[in-house]
C-alpha cells in the first residue's frame, strides 16, 4: 500500500512538470506533498516527510498570494512590479519559513529516533 502511494506521489510530481497553468500545477504539487507526507511517514523516511511538509505551505501560498495581492495588495508588501526590491519578498519569506522548518523538524526527528542524543 505505502509504495502505491509512494508511486501515486511521484506520478503527481511528473503531472506538475506537465502542467501549463499555475492552478492546476499548484493543485497537483499539494496533491503530490499531501500523497508524499502520507508516503514519508508510513516508510519512515524522514527526509521526504520534512521536505514535503515544508513544501505543502508553499504551494500554498503561492496558489493564493495572486487572488491576496488583487483583494488588497496592501497585504504584501512592494508595488508588485518585477523590478521592485521587495516585489519578491512575500516568497522568500515563504522560502525561509520553509527552510527553517524543515531543519527544525529534522532535528527533532533527528532526537526523537534516537533518543541516546537527549
Amino acid at each position: 500500500m505505502a509504495d502505491l502511494l509512494g508511486y501515486a506521489a511521484s506520478c503527481a510530481v511528473l503531472a506538475t512538470f506537465l502542467m501549463r497553468t499555475m492552478v492546476p500545477l499548484r493543485l497537483v504539487a499539494i496533491l503530490s506533498n499531501v500523497l508524499f507526507l502520507v508516503f514519508g511517514y508510513l516508510q519512515n523516511i524522514h527526509p521526504v516527510f520534512v521536505l514535503h511538509l515544508a513544501l505543502l505551505p508553499i504551494n500554498f501560498w503561492r496558489l493564493f498570494a495572486p487572488q491576496l495581492e488583487s483583494a488588497a495588495p496592501s497585504l504584501l508588501p512592494g508595488d508588485g512590479t518585477p523590478g521592485s526590491p521587495t516585489a519578491s519578498r512575500p516568497y522568500t519569506l515563504w522560502f525561509v519559513f520553509g527552510v527553517l522548518a524543515g531543519v527544525v523538524i529534522s532535528l527533532g526527528l533527528m532526537f526523537i529516533s534516537n533518543p541516546q542524543h537527549i
